[in-house]
């Protein structure tokens, strides 16, 4: 009998451990304009509050570039998050490869704010159109670089990062609060999240285009400035969660910002959390 427990009991003990979700997170540090070695840390005690497995794939902001251009990286983990700016990166091969971790590859991803701020030149600083019309946003690309893409890829779809994110955004407003008002509260995201909560001093990032997609969780206000600040949308085999708050390690140490981490991550993996 006391054998029998005891492989019952291991037994028991192997299952909880593969029942852990497998969490990548993707970042690159020390980071220019916010402060990535700190957050990483954060990032780290959700994960252990959450029960998460969580792998960090980190280093210098160039060479995290690069990483992304390697195959299938995502390939294994029940969600990637997402927390970097790679704002004047052109590297389409990156950009690319990225999305199919998610769209091909069916891994659900989490972007947090200035993730939302990377490969402007793909959807912001670019001509409206030069795309071509099959695209759920409104991208205004480089031309070159549509260009290059077709000459590399042929009719294979461009990276629009916008498309990708499902809200496009291309600058933000003062750091002062946000108040931050729940749009779908029966969502599993926002089940947790203190409707009207108000951040400290923070960006709001603003609203270039929505696509069509789009599932508005949570709307923050600025003054007279309001946007989409957490939403769903679905990219070919899984989905993307965007999370447009977060610039400061204040806002990272507030509960409500870390449960919607945590109950992103649940919602997109399917798996649940032991956090409390």
């Amino acid at each position: 009998m006391g054998g029998a427990l005891l492989l019952l009991t291991s037994i028991s003990a192997v299952a909880e451990k593969a029942e852990k979700t497998k969490v990548l997170y993707v970042t690159h540090e020390p980071g220019k304009y916010h402060k990535y070695t700190p957050q990483l840390a954060i990032f780290k005690e959700v994960g252990q509050k959450a029960g998460w497995d969580v792998t960090v794939m980190t280093g210098e902001h160039d060479a995290q570039i690069k990483k992304l251009r390697t195959k299938d990286f995502a390939v294994g983990y029940d969600a990637v998050v997402y927390n970097f700016c790679f704002a004047g990166c052109r590297d389409l091969e990156a950009a690319d490869n990225l999305m199919d971790q998610t769209r091909v590859n069916g891994v659900p991803a989490l972007l947090i704010h200035c993730s939302m701020h990377s490969w402007w030149d793909t959807f912001k600083r670019g001509k409206a159109g030069a795309i071509g019309p099959h695209y759920h946003g409104k991208a205004k690309a480089k031309e070159d670089l549509v260009a290059e893409w077709k000459k590399n890829h042929g009719d294979k779809a461009f990276p629009a990062w916008g498309d990708f994110t499902g809200v496009a955004s291309g600058s933000h407003g003062p750091k002062k609060p946000i108040v931050m008002h729940v749009l779908t509260k029966e969502h599993p995201v926002t089940q947790r999240f203190p409707d009207g909560f108000t951040t400290g001093n923070t960006e709001l990032y603003n609203n270039i285009y929505i696509i069509d997609t789009v599932v508005p969780l949570i709307k923050g206000v600025q003054g007279e400035k309001d946007a989409v600040v957490a939403w769903t949308c679905p990219q070919g085999k899984s989905q993307v969660m965007g999370l447009s708050t977060g610039h400061d390690v204040h806002d990272w140490n507030a509960a409500p910002f870390q449960n919607l981490i945590i109950d992103g991550v649940h919602y997109l993996s399917g798996k649940k959390s032991s956090a409390k």
